[in-house]
């Protein structure tokens, strides 16, 4: 249950894309989308900081870059995506380990109206190249990356369905003690959390939704 002010940002209502990635810099791309369910238009701004987020998954106290969301007017009963970029300098990239490091940033979202802050929201993100290659496979980053990985469907045996943070990060240690840099959910949507971990771990996905056959 999530109470919020009239004016806020939509339920998963932010989205990062980095379209240029480089060892020296990358462009951060933030779409956010503000409902207004108030019965008159309100003018809105926007602003984001960049941190960067530790192995357990806490930011670091300085930000590394600023986006400027700008300022917008809303109209009543209406939704409306505000759009701004930024550049990183020197970005540390997300990859599969070994031979690369899961490393994380996440973008703290804040939305202020009238000179008061009316929401705020954190997205976090990873910057990598990742593309598909007919004869040598998956690249991350410029690397070939050999997929080993196993099914692992949404259940935690004998503790039920209901999810269980510490449970599901043991199963996923496990995996990964095993060899395994990968796995493939079951034909559903798996919950965040879940990808949380395997975001903060450094595990590829193939996170199904449809079971198609």
């Amino acid at each position: 249950l999530v109470k919020s002010d009239p004016v806020h940002v939509a339920h998963w209502g932010t989205r990062v894309t980095t379209p240029r990635v480089s060892k020296g810099s990358a462009t951060i791309t933030l779409d956010v989308s503000i409902d207004n369910d108030s019965a008159r238009a309100t003018d809105v701004t926007t602003n984001t900081e960049v941190f960067e987020l530790d192995a357990s998954g806490s930011r670091h106290n300085a930000s590394v870059a600023r986006i400027d969301g700008g300022r917008a007017r809303i109209d009543a009963k209406s939704t409306r995506t505000l759009t701004a970029s930024t550049t990183l300098a020197n970005p540390r990239l997300w990859g599969p380990p070994p031979t690369q490091q899961p490393n994380q940033y996440v973008a703290v979202t804040t939305v202020s109206s009238g000179g008061r802050v009316i929401d705020r929201v954190e997205t976090p993100f990873g910057i990598r190249t990742i593309r598909f290659d007919a004869n040598d496979g998956l690249i991350v980053n410029g690397e070939r990356i050999a997929i080993r990985g196993v099914n692992n469907h949404h259940d935690l045996g004998a503790l039920g369905a209901a999810f269980n943070v510490r449970a599901a990060q043991r199963q996923l240690e496990i995996l990964r003690n095993m060899g395994a840099n990968a796995v493939r959910m079951a034909h559903n949507p798996p919950a965040p959390e879940l990808l949380e971990l395997t975001d903060r771990m450094g595990m590829l996905v193939v996170d199904e939704i449809f079971d198609s056959w």
